[in-house]
């Protein structure tokens, strides 16, 4: 067997270093571009109604209300997300006082939405499918022909994709952003916070393209 030299080992180590330095420079915009991939923000237009999409308060209840404040839809829509027993109980004793949809309100009010412009869905939904099953059949129900769906950057692929699904393409779907929401950027794999969400996003489209039924919003 032939052994490597000094020199050939000197040379092996510099070429393992090189290598590892171009994967480390290499890995922040791969990974960047992979918190970007799931962003999706559309062109906004005339609505009949914006749709909280749930999850986030008070962030996507506040985009809502600047949309509507600005003219893009008369109504704003409210999903009633699945409160669990352990929630129940706590507004019961009054350590909290109210569940998704009345503190949804609570937002929206708070920002100039009067109560007779919010359209509050009444089948409990655990899931962004199910969630927007109930709106696209409200919407098909009432005549709509466009709404806007406002969630996360880092929610907003799945939502499009899920509407599509769900509407059959009879109602238009527009994705609006509330950018107060975490925002995938560069760094999002050094927050906790965000790494679980970016994962917790692919986890979810994966489900949807390999046809398996999500238990997770």
């Amino acid at each position: 067997m032939i052994r490597p030299g000094r020199r050939g080992l000197a040379m092996a180590a510099l070429a393992a270093a090189a290598m590892i330095a171009v994967a480390w420079a290499a890995h922040r915009p791969a990974l960047r571009l992979v918190g970007q991939a799931l962003v999706v923000e559309d062109a906004l237009a005339p609505a009949d109604a914006v749709v909280v999409v749930a999850g986030g308060t008070p962030s996507r209840e506040s985009a809502a209300a600047d949309l509507y404040n600005r003219g893009l839809a008369p109504l704003v829509v409210l999903s009633n997300d699945f409160t669990p027993d352990r929630v129940r109980r706590l507004i019961a004793v009054g350590a909290r006082r109210l569940d998704f949809q009345g503190e949804a309100r609570l937002v929206l009010h708070a920002q100039g939405v009067p109560q007779d412009a919010v359209v509050l869905l009444a089948v409990p939904v655990k899931t962004t499918e199910a969630e927007l099953r109930v709106v696209a059949e409200s919407a098909r129900t009432r005549g709509w022909r466009r709404v806007i769906l406002v969630t996360s950057p880092q929610h907003s692929r799945r939502v499009k994709l899920v509407w599509a699904r769900e509407s059959s393409g009879r109602v238009e779907g527009l994705v609006a952003l509330a950018r107060e929401d975490d925002f995938p950027g560069d760094g999002w794999w050094r927050k906790r916070r965000q790494a679980e969400g970016i994962l917790h996003e692919y986890l979810g489209l994966a489900a949807i393209y390999l046809g398996i039924s999500p238990y997770f919003n």
